[in-house]
């Protein structure tokens, strides 16, 4: 499967149109069309794959699943987003005062 059957697929399991898919990820309506026939850059496949909630890996086919992933969020170096959007510092931070104390109580008991 290339790039854009992947595409295509991801997006009609998210109910939406390539169009709509290339408006949402902030790029030329016609973009991910020609990606049938040309490579795409590294940031328009990146904010597609936002948009679709699914790794680069997947779409350019280094990957065969698109199933979410785990990492861990007391690493500082991440980018967590929620539906395609960037998740503020200070949320991120509230997530792990909030694991850190569950941890705390565990150890307690």
């Amino acid at each position: 499967m290339n790039v854009y059957s992947r595409i295509y697929n991801s997006a009609k399991e998210h109910g939406m149109s390539i169009k709509e898919l290339a408006r949402k990820a902030k790029i030329g309506e016609n973009s991910i069309y020609r990606w049938k026939t040309i490579k795409p850059s590294i940031q328009s496949l990146t904010k597609v794959a936002r948009q679709l909630h699914v790794s680069t890996d997947y779409l350019l086919g280094q990957k065969d699943s698109n199933s979410n992933y785990c990492i861990d969020i007391a690493n500082e170096n991440i980018q967590l987003l929620y539906q395609g959007q960037e998740i503020p510092e200070k949320y991120i931070k509230m997530l792990r005062f909030i694991m850190e104390e569950d941890k705390a109580e565990k150890q307690e008991n």
